[in-house]
């Protein structure tokens, strides 16, 4: 029989290895070209078009990449 402390266990545990997927190449988000924030979305709309989240720049897609 398992008592709630086991199940709260089992939470964290699962907790954890969503964060180590994130985190699984251990780099951070890529920065915004124009202001310097982290990126958390990309939202293109045309070849030449895009917009990043959450600061709302507009920057071409292709200067959006993550750094190895």
């Amino acid at each position: 029989m398992r008592s709630d402390r086991d199940d709260h266990e089992s939470d964290d545990t699962a907790a954890d290895r969503d964060d180590s997927a994130a985190d699984r190449d251990g780099s951070s988000p890529p920065d915004c070209p124009r202001c310097g924030e982290p990126i958390a979305f990309l939202t293109v709309s045309g070849p030449m078009t895009g917009s990043v989240s959450p600061c709302g720049c507009s920057v071409p897609p292709a200067l959006v990449h993550r750094e190895d």
